[in-house]
């Protein structure tokens, strides 16, 4: 009978004979949301997903990407990765080799946990794949996140520290621009993203229907522009969005264009986009449908 080299095996089997603790590494080099993000998001939508309506694929069931199942889209770790990297306030083209992790088995499965970023964490990716072999890394991670958040998943019992457990953690990044407290102070401050004017559910459901329609149609100028918004993770400048504008469509007014998306008056495309401090994001009445459709 052939041999079979398991990497993952052997790496854990010589780091036992060696006494040598795999968490550290983890610990040192794993990248945490900032608590704050899990608490206003709670706070806000009373859900610790970002996405509360995706979920991962069981492809061994015959489900696959991008179906959509009593409402619910299935994924493979897109959306995950979008929304950690989103809650991180860390723009993806600034990270090169890690991957995300979910930290409580099987987790991702579920579309309260899929896209939490409590349940997730980014490591490098010669780490990442330990995370589903080694018992220390998990209990480590999960009590790391307990430890941050003061949250672990319905269904699970509350993690308790183990009996080795690392104490070099890297501290949480810096809580993204879209979560920061307002400053003290009669100064009137431009308004952050979630702080926009609602929409009325008339104006949201028109814009929704109209993204949809969009999505299906990737030669449209529309489609592309707003598939540049979403890889952006919300954080191009409005200069930067016309000059990509100008770059990727034959439109001879991204001026234009761009100023349609910002207002729902007159033949205008509708509020798609919101002008916040000089950076262009997607507004966020309508932010969470928008990244569930496909953009080219």
């Amino acid at each position: 009978m052939a041999l079979k080299y398991v990497a993952s095996e052997m790496l854990l089997e010589a780091a036992k004979r060696h006494n040598i603790h795999l968490s550290v590494l983890v610990a040192e080099t794993a990248l945490w949301v900032h608590p704050d993000v899990h608490v206003k998001l709670l706070s806000e939508t009373g859900s610790v997903a970002m996405l509360p309506r995706v979920r991962r694929a069981r492809t061994a069931q015959g489900e696959a990407r991008g179906q959509v199942m009593d409402g619910i889209r299935l994924d493979d770790n897109t959306y995950a990765n979008a929304s950690l990297k989103r809650a991180l306030g860390i723009n993806r083209i600034e990270l090169e080799g890690f991957e995300v992790c979910h930290i409580w088995p099987r987790t991702c499965y579920d579309q309260r946990f899929h896209t939490a970023p409590a349940n997730m964490v980014l490591l490098p990716r010669a780490l990442a794949a330990l995370t589903d072999h080694d018992l220390e890394i998990q209990a480590s991670l999960q009590y790391r996140a307990f430890e941050l958040y003061k949250w672990y998943p319905a269904g699970f019992p509350m993690p308790g520290k183990p009996e080795f457990y690392p104490d070099n953690w890297r501290e949480p990044e810096s809580a993204p621009f879209m979560i920061r407290r307002r400053s003290q102070g009669p100064r009137r401050e431009s308004k952050r993203i979630g702080e926009s004017d609602e929409m009325s559910p008339e104006e949201r459901n028109l814009i929704v229907r109209r993204l949809q329609d969009w999505s299906r149609k990737p030669e449209l100028n529309v489609h592309r522009v707003i598939a540049v918004v979403i890889r952006s993770d919300n954080r191009l400048s409005r200069e930067a969005l016309i000059a990509e504008i100008g770059r990727i469509t034959p439109s001879k007014n991204a001026y234009g264009t761009v100023a349609s998306l910002l207002t729902s008056k007159g033949n205008a495309y509708g509020r798609v986009l919101q002008n916040v401090d000089g950076t262009i994001r997607l507004h966020p009445s309508i932010d969470e449908e928008a990244r569930q459709l496909s953009w080219s």
